[in-house]
């Protein structure tokens, strides 16, 4: 059994509030096409939110199964029974059994345990693909980000050729009231790293990403994990722990923090989250890498966010295009090197970040990897 093997990103699709489709979302990003929208009906309060919805006539489930099923197609793999499953998610099956519990009125007699359980995801997508093995994380907004981080210790370590990281996440009633009652959901689109930002934007959101032991143009090339544990729900205000889950990356990556030239921040717009991260990057980076948030554009979507913002990212390599920051007027931390326009450029390495509850936090870095001539 071979080890220590290099992991690539062969294949990746996603759906989303600003996009049902990765060129869709990203054309998104580059032109401030935000997913976000005002909601007046999931508020037990009855006032108005900010959230992100998938707007399609297809089932949620219907959704995921499509991008596994564009992923399998496009691959050179004929099924998924020698491929293992890594799921990450946040609410698991939380959205269908708050449907069902209304529309029966109350009662909880036709909820069904394999659909609202957080391994509802994988119970879905098992039953259509079979594969040979597979794992749910659920960390809050970490679990896709701890989901890859599994599947390429599956892959370096020759257990897997080939691993499916899904994260999914729907739109749910008790996480929206949830965030709201912590006092950390925006009225308004959100704005990370604005000095007047207010809050989150919840959203729903799918990431599927395909990892392989083949050679790509894509480089899984380290990942870094922390636990700060200072506070339930706010990070540690200096972002102790995330200077940690970077540095774990770049030692785990082999590469020095000048390398890295853009990083794809959490940049939740909530107060903590942002100065914390913000000034954790300005610790530790001091080249001044270019820094955005994408946020502003999917909104937060949860336990899919770090597999989201990943194909976000390995995408930011292969078309040379950093994002802006949009919704940013007023930057806070004015060290920071806030994208102000999309820039056109060549680069090699890219960091991501998701921090979670708990002071869970993972880094990951992507390397575009260059063809020989």
């Amino acid at each position: 059994m071979q080890k220590n093997r290099a992991v690539y990103i062969d294949k990746t699709d996603l759906c989303c509030s600003a996009g049902l489709y990765k060129d869709e979302l990203f054309q998104s990003i580059i032109l401030g096409d935000t997913g976000i929208r005002y909601y007046e009906d999931y508020l037990i309060d009855g006032s108005t939110c900010a959230i992100g919805k998938i707007v399609s006539t297809g089932a949620f489930d219907t959704l995921m199964l499509n991008r596994v099923k564009s992923i399998l197609e496009s691959s050179d793999l004929d099924n998924f029974h020698n491929t293992f499953l890594v799921v990450g998610t946040s609410v698991g099956g939380m959205a269908w059994a708050e449907d069902k519990f209304i529309k029966t009125e109350g009662s909880y007699r036709d909820i069904v345990l394999e659909k609202q359980s957080i391994y509802s995801i994988s119970h879905i997508l098992n039953r259509e693909f079979k594969f040979k093995d597979s794992i749910t994380f659920s960390t809050a907004c970490t679990s896709s980000s701890n989901a890859i981080v599994f599947a390429k210790e599956l892959i370096e370590n020759g257990a897997y050729d080939t691993v499916l990281v899904v994260g999914a996440d729907s739109i749910s009633y008790t996480t929206v009231n949830g965030f709201n009652a912590l006092g950390v959901l925006s009225n308004n689109p959100c704005r990370p790293f604005d000095s007047s930002r207010d809050g989150m934007s919840v959203s729903e959101g799918i990431g599927v990403i395909l990892l392989s032991s083949k050679t790509t143009d894509i480089k899984l090339l380290g990942v870094g994990c922390s636990s700060d544990a200072y506070n339930i729900t706010h990070p540690h205000p200096e972002g102790k722990g995330a200077i940690l889950a970077m540095q774990n990356a770049l030692e785990n990556a082999g590469i020095s923090s000048k390398e890295i030239e853009y990083i794809n921040t959490h940049g939740t717009g909530t107060i903590a989250n942002d100065k914390a991260e913000g000034e954790a990057i300005l610790e530790l980076f001091s080249h001044n890498p270019w820094v955005s948030s994408t946020k502003s554009i999917t909104g937060h979507t949860l336990g899919a966010c770090g597999a989201i913002e990943l194909i976000i990212s390995a995408m930011v390599l292969q078309k040379g295009i950093v994002p802006k920051n949009f919704n940013l007027k007023n930057q806070e931390l004015a060290e920071l090197n806030l994208t102000k326009e999309n820039i056109s450029t060549d680069i090699e390495y890219v960091l991501s970040n998701a921090f979670a509850f708990g002071g869970n936090n993972v880094s990951i870095i992507l390397q575009r990897v260059k063809s020989e001539d």
